[in-house]
């Protein structure tokens, strides 16, 4: 067989493979074009799927003579989870729990929500007396290298849209510059910009301190929200991993004026080496003197325009899906399958993304999931929606919730 088995328990298994719903003596070879669909096992065994290891780990196995089918399909997506992580009540949950495909492996061992409203609501940054917010889980991210060097499986959660301590939304520069340095629209990079440091400064500390918020040219600012009481508790700060995030962006060659690519396609240019100061014509709007990275170590980001690509279900059809896939990010908007079937979708704010993009003239461009659904771009310096994004330590475990909006994945810390 082309697959890793593992077995855990006394009894003995026999296994049947199916392609196409075709026996096959062979588990495909990861990387063939099949995609793993389902495990059905008789006498109560269960079996769960692992990607990292390209096979099948079988428990609760007390009887003999028990029967495991494992299911693949031509193309598709991975739909069933591995039970491997310390996330293994999340990544348990039944397909006929939830409605229709709404957990997905991508093409880089990543689980992920899709669809308009998956199961994915958990309550995170509780209070002293219980009350909590609601993140929801962006999915399992695989291969997150963390500040203490180790390469770990985690959770990336996302916050909905920031707010003050009355409710009412706060609209905030990524970036500001003196009117001298790209004209005052902002720099581009991440690990420099005004929002990354309020995000990793007062808003995780969860105090009123000397950060300061911007919304506009020339290092305007705004008031602050009570971060105090919209900022990080500690239970919330206690979860949550320093990690490598990947600040990478498109080369110049390969994109033009505000042009996402196919999100899988973003997802690549978002790990590459390419900066987002690539100007061929140089003046005032792209004079400043920042060193450029393509990495950033920290606690509190955003989402990369490839997250929201890859969370769309095209509206539970797998073809419907996939033509969302071949269609550029720039050009959703004329495809409502794509965007209204996409839970991190706004309809009402464009949405900053933690990625650059690159142009020819300027270096104060950041990629932003539009309100007509599109990916494109905006000078640093406007004032978009910010929704913090964070990965969660491999000891923090789900026990309770179902992951509904009524009733969302309750966090534990595993001792």
């Amino acid at each position: 067989m082309n697959g890793k088995i593992n077995i855990y328990g006394d009894a003995d298994v026999l296994f049947a493979v199916y392609k196409d719903n075709k026996y096959s003596e062979e588990i495909p070879e990861k990387g063939s074009g099949y995609s793993f669909q389902k495990a059905d096992c008789t006498n109560g065994a269960v079996a769960k799927w692992d990607y990292s290891e390209w096979g099948v780990k079988v428990t609760s196995l007390n009887k003999t003579k028990t029967k495991c089918s494992l299911y693949f399909v031509q193309g598709g997506t991975n739909i069933e989870q591995s039970g491997e992580s310390k996330m293994e009540d999340l990544l348990s949950q039944e397909e006929d729990k939830v409605s229709g495909i709404t957990i997905v492996s991508d093409n880089n061992n990543n689980i992920r929500y899709i669809g308009a409203d998956p199961s994915n609501y958990v309550k995170f940054n509780c209070d002293e007396s219980g009350s909590c917010e609601t993140w929801r889980i962006i999915g399992l991210m695989d291969g997150i290298k963390t500040t203490s060097g180790k390469t770990e499986r985690l959770l990336k959660i996302i916050r909905e849209t920031l707010t003050d301590a009355s409710g009412k939304i706060k609209y905030l520069s990524w970036d500001s510059s003196d009117s001298n340095v790209n004209k005052g629209y902002g720099v581009n990079e991440w690990s420099q910009a005004d929002l990354m440091t309020v995000l990793n400064g007062d808003y995780f500390k969860g105090q009123k301190g000397t950060d300061k918020c911007y919304n506009g040219t020339g290092e305007s600012t705004t008031e602050c929200p009570d971060w105090s009481q919209v900022g990080l508790k500690q239970n919330a700060r206690d979860m949550i991993e320093e990690v490598v995030w990947n600040t990478g962006t498109a080369s110049g060659i390969e994109t033009t004026w505000q042009k996402a690519n196919l999100p899988l396609v973003q997802y690549v240019w978002e790990r590459s080496n390419f900066i987002g100061k690539q100007c061929t014509q140089g003046g005032s709007s792209c004079n400043d003197k920042i060193d450029r990275k393509t990495i950033w170590e920290g606690k509190v980001g955003l989402m990369y325009p490839s997250d929201y690509g890859i969370a769309t279900d095209g509206g539970g059809d797998q073809v419907k899906r996939m033509q969302c896939l071949n269609t550029l990010l720039y050009d959703w908007y004329n495809n409502s399958n794509c965007y209204s079937n996409d839970w991190l979708s706004d309809s009402s704010n464009d949405q900053w993304t933690m990625t650059p993009a690159p142009y020819s003239s300027d270096a104060s461009d950041v990629f932003i999931v539009g309100s007509g659904h599109s990916v494109s771009s905006s000078f640093a310096k406007n004032n978009k929606t910010v929704r913090p994004v964070v990965y969660l330590k491999s000891n923090v475990k789900i026990s309770g919730g179902t992951g509904e909006e009524k009733s969302p994945f309750i966090l534990s810390l595993e001792e």
